[in-house]
């Protein structure tokens, strides 16, 4: 359970704290976010999704443990981690000390702006949105779509009356709804809903037991046929003896044993207020797909009267599923904003700075640099002094990272470095050396990276004398052609030179392992085949 302070920016949970700095409150707000976390001695985060979100991190004291997807890693002071969109995460403090780290959390919001739906002729009560619903096929998807998210969802009518609910809405909510009558949660729900006026943005709800909703009107033109209700999660902590009290009285007025709804009250799910707000702007596509689908299936009934059962089914569930890949889509393409990221990054190196602490300003610097080289169009060639520049910063934050345990030897002979060569071609290399020949090693690590000239040939050797591997077994080898690092560089060097270059590995298994390429030497942006 968590609860915001008077104002609003700790946040408490069973296991330490957060201070954000950066928090957006509306979906009116920039959605970059910052803050210090800090996890309490042998204490373990949830497990979550970042279905909606990543992370850049940075280890400030302490040490533990960090789970990404199916991977588990220590995590020490210095340490810099990316955590990436749709991925499962998990921090767990395993010493005695606090645990402090810095995150950057950057959630996906979407690219282009929700546009009304066109006005469709809808006649009578509203009750167009029943008569044309496939309820199995909406029902399953929407609760896969839900599953997902992690948040129940149900769909309205235009009078507030439910039409369906996914299998992981609260059971505390299920129970009171089913049990009352009058309907004690549809009578407050219809309430929030008549005091909507404006139908193209979210409305928060809170109910009177303190669970938080967002309500996604589904209208056309000026009129509402429907709702998407999103949510029935905790924001904050909620006050144990206002909580008895509101249950002692919900148990008198429906009969519910009160030890019962405490318990069901307890499994309501914390979530984050920003992933309230787009997981709801996801359901607004879903909500435009529904008015098209209506609209679709009227306009087919008025075509063929007799043919529309079996038509709109089959068009309300394509056009549907078709949203919700739609949306999931958009959320796997968006992306950080540089602007806030880079603003954020250089503050935090400023204010470093001045404090004195030089070594984490620097580090900051260059993570700023790299994630700014990392976003530019990498489908260029640029000289290779540039190249170098940001290849330096990526080898001093892994030296910051492992201190003495590793030294890197770098020798460029003189009069290449404007020479062209494509983008993001070294850094990947020197990362492959050091993530598949020295992770979670404590020896010494030697990488040695080495470009020279022969004749009109650039020669890259990266050298690392790591754990290496045996190149018979394609399978298992960490460098393999299913290396995305390395892919890429195989896929740049045959886009600009066609065939006109070389890509070698050779390694052994504990005695490292050699990257050799080459490629023809060039003044000009030209592609080699022009």
């Amino acid at each position: 359970m968590t609860q915001f302070d008077s104002g609003g920016k700790i946040q408490y949970f069973d296991w330490g704290t957060t201070l954000w700095y950066v928090d957006p409150s509306n979906l009116e707000r920039g959605r970059l976010c910052a803050g210090i976390v800090t996890f309490n001695p042998y204490t373990v985060e949830e497990l979550h999704v970042h279905s909606n979100n990543e992370q850049v991190i940075y280890v400030i004291s302490g040490s533990g443990k960090q789970r990404i997807g199916t991977r588990e890693h220590d995590i020490y002071p210095r340490d810099i981690h990316h955590v990436p969109p749709h991925s499962q995460h998990q921090i767990i403090n395993t010493g005695s000390e606090e645990l402090k780290l810095f995150i950057v959390y950057t959630p996906a919001g979407f690219q282009v702006p929700m546009k009304a739906p066109a006005a469709v002729p809808l006649n009578g009560d509203g009750a167009d949105i029943k008569a044309f619903i496939d309820y199995q096929a909406l029902g399953d998807i929407l609760s896969k779509f839900s599953d997902v998210i992690g948040m129940g969802l149900s769909i309205l009518d235009n009078n507030g009356e439910l039409i369906m609910r996914t299998r992981n809405y609260p059971e505390f909510c299920q129970l009171l709804s089913d049990n009352s009558s009058p309907n004690y949660c549809t009578s407050k729900i219809q309430e929030a809903c008549r005091q909507i006026d404006c139908f193209d943005k979210p409305y928060l709800f809170k109910c009177c037991n303190d669970i938080m909703s967002i309500i996604i009107p589904i209208y056309s033109g000026n009129q509402v046929f429907g709702y998407i209700i999103c949510g029935q999660v905790f924001l904050r902590k909620v006050d144990e003896g206002i909580t008895r009290k509101n249950m002692k009285y919900l148990s008198g007025r429906f009969h519910i044993p009160e030890e019962q709804l405490l318990r069901l009250y307890s499994q309501i799910r914390l979530e984050l207020k920003n992933r309230l707000y787009l997981s709801a702007e996801a359901m607004r596509t879903v909500a435009s797909c529904i008015t098209d689908m209506v609209a679709s299936a009227k306009r087919q009934k008025e075509l063929d009267s007799s043919k529309m059962s079996i038509i709109e089914e089959q068009i309300a569930k394509a056009k549907l599923e078709k949203a919700l890949r739609e949306a999931d889509l958009k959320l796997l393409q968006s992306q950080i904003q540089p602007h806030f990221l880079f603003n954020t990054l250089n503050t935090i190196a400023q204010m470093a700075y001045v404090d004195g602490a030089e070594r984490v300003a620097n580090l900051v610097w260059n993570l700023s640099d790299l994630l700014r080289y990392t976003l530019k169009k990498n489908e260029q060639l640029v000289p290779l002094s540039e190249e170098l520049k940001i290849l330096n910063s990526y080898l001093q934050i892994q030296l910051s990272r492992f201190g003495d345990r590793l030294t890197i030897d770098l020798d460029v002979q003189e009069a290449l470095e404007n020479f062209l060569i494509p983008s993001m071609l070294l850094q990947p290399l020197a990362e492959n050396a050091i993530i598949h020949g020295f992770e979670g090693e404590v020896r010494q690590g030697n990488i040695k990276i080495t470009i020279g000239a022969v004749e009109n040939y650039i020669h890259c050797t990266i050298q690392d004398d790591g754990i290496g591997f045996d190149p018979e077994n394609k399978k298992d080898s960490p460098h393999g052609c299913n290396n995305i690092g390395l892919s890429s560089v195989k896929n740049r060097l045959q886009y600009y030179f066609n065939n006109n270059y070389t890509f070698e590995i050779k390694s052994k298994p504990q005695a490292g392992t050699t990257v050799s390429l080459s490629f023809p030497k060039t003044g000009d942006t030209h592609h080699a085949g022009n």
